[in-house]
C-alpha cells in the first residue's frame, strides 16, 4: 500500500483554512517533537505502532487504534520502526464551531485505554469510519473530497456525542489567552531553533522576565524551555538522517546541537536507538522516500 507522506505547515494551514480540515495519510516520518496547537487531532495507526506522550503519560497505539489530542494539549509522537502508517486528521476549531456556537466549553478526550462498555460501540464506530477513508483514498475518486467531508462530520459527531466533557467557562477563558503566548513561543522556536538561543533570548523576544518566563513555559509544555528546544532540534536532525547521506556530525551541528554527548544521550532516550542504527534500519525502506 502507498500512501502520501506528511505534507508541510503550509499545505496543513491552507488545507484547515480552505475545507477545516486536513486528512493526512502518513509514514513513518510523522516522529514530532513536543507540540501543542489549537487544532483538534485525531491519530489512527494502519501499520506498525506509535507512542504517544500527553498528560504526563505514554499512550501505546497498536494497528487499528487511535487516540484523540485535543486542543491545548501538549504531545509527542514516536513511532515504531521499521513500519508505520497512519491516519492524521486534524480538525480546526473555527469550522467545528459552526455547528458547536459553545465548542471552547467541551475538552475531548479519546483512547483504545479508556473505552468503556458504554463508549465501545462509538469508539468502533470511529475505527470504521477510519476504514472507510483509507478505502476511499485508495480508489481516488473525483468525489473523495466529498466522501470524506462527510466521514470527518460522522467522527466529529461521535466524539461530541460520546468522547466530550464540559469545561469551566472560565477555565476555557484562560486558555486562550495561554494559547496565543505560547503559540508565539513554539513559533519563535521553530524559526531559531539552528541559532544559539538562550533563555534570556526566549524571554526578552516574548517581553517577559527571564524567571517568569522558566515558570509559565514549564507550566504549559510540561518540560524545561532548554528540553524542548533540544528536542526540537532533534526531531529535524531524525529527518535529516533518513532523508539524506550527510554525515552525522554535519547533521548534528547544522540544527544548533553543540553539546554532541547530550544529543546522543537524548536521541537514544526518545527513539531506542543510535543515529548509526536508525540510518541503517531506515536505509532502503519502502516506507520513507
Amino acid at each position: 500500500m502507498e500512501l502520501r507522506h506528511s505534507v508541510n505547515e503550509k499545505d496543513m494551514n491552507e488545507a484547515l483554512l480552505d475545507r477545516g480540515f486536513q486528512t493526512e495519510f502518513v509514514t513513518m516520518e510523522f516522529n514530532a517533537s513536543p507540540q501543542w496547537h489549537r487544532n483538534l487531532e485525531i491519530l489512527y495507526i494502519l501499520n506498525g505502532h506509535a507512542v504517544v506522550g500527553m498528560d504526563g503519560k505514554k499512550y501505546c497505539l497498536e494497528p487499528l487504534d487511535f487516540i484523540v489530542i485535543d486542543s491545548g494539549k501538549v504531545h509527542d509522537v514516536v513511532c515504531g520502526m521499521p513500519r508505520f502508517m497512519g491516519i492524521c486528521i486534524r480538525i480546526s476549531k473555527k469550522y467545528m464551531r459552526k455547528y458547536i456556537p459553545d465548542l471552547e466549553l467541551l475538552k475531548f478526550s479519546c483512547n483504545s485505554e479508556s473505552i468503556t462498555e458504554e463508549t465501545q460501540e462509538a469508539y468502533m464506530k470511529i475505527c470504521g469510519y477510519m476504514k472507510e477513508l483509507t478505502v476511499l483514498y485508495m480508489e481516488n475518486r473525483q468525489s473523495y473530497a466529498l466522501r470524506c467531508n462527510g466521514i470527518v462530520l460522522e467522527i466529529l459527531a461521535e466524539l461530541v456525542d460520546h468522547f466530550s466533557e464540559p469545561m469551566a467557562e472560565s477555565m476555557s477563558v484562560t486558555d486562550l489567552g495561554k494559547f496565543s503566548r505560547m503559540e508565539e513561543i513554539c513559533n519563535y522556536v521553530e524559526e531559531h531553533y539552528m541559532e544559539a538561543i538562550s533563555l534570556q533570548d526566549a524571554a526578552d523576544t516574548l517581553g517577559l522576565n527571564k524567571d517568569y518566563f522558566c515558570r509559565f513555559f514549564k507550566q504549559n509544555m510540561g518540560i524545561s524551555f532548554i528540553n524542548y528546544l533540544n528536542r526540537v532540534r532533534i526531531s529535524h536532525i531524525y529527518q535529516d538522517l533518513i532523508h539524506t547521506d550527510e554525515s552525522i556530525q554535519e547533521i548534528i551541528e547544522r540544527h544548533g546541537f553543540l553539546n554532541q554527548k547530550l544529543f546522543y544521550q537524548k536521541f537514544k532516550e526518545i527513539y531506542g536507538c543510535t543515529p548509526r542504527e536508525l540510518r541503517r534500519v531506515t536505509k532502503d525502506n519502502p516506507y520513507i522516500q
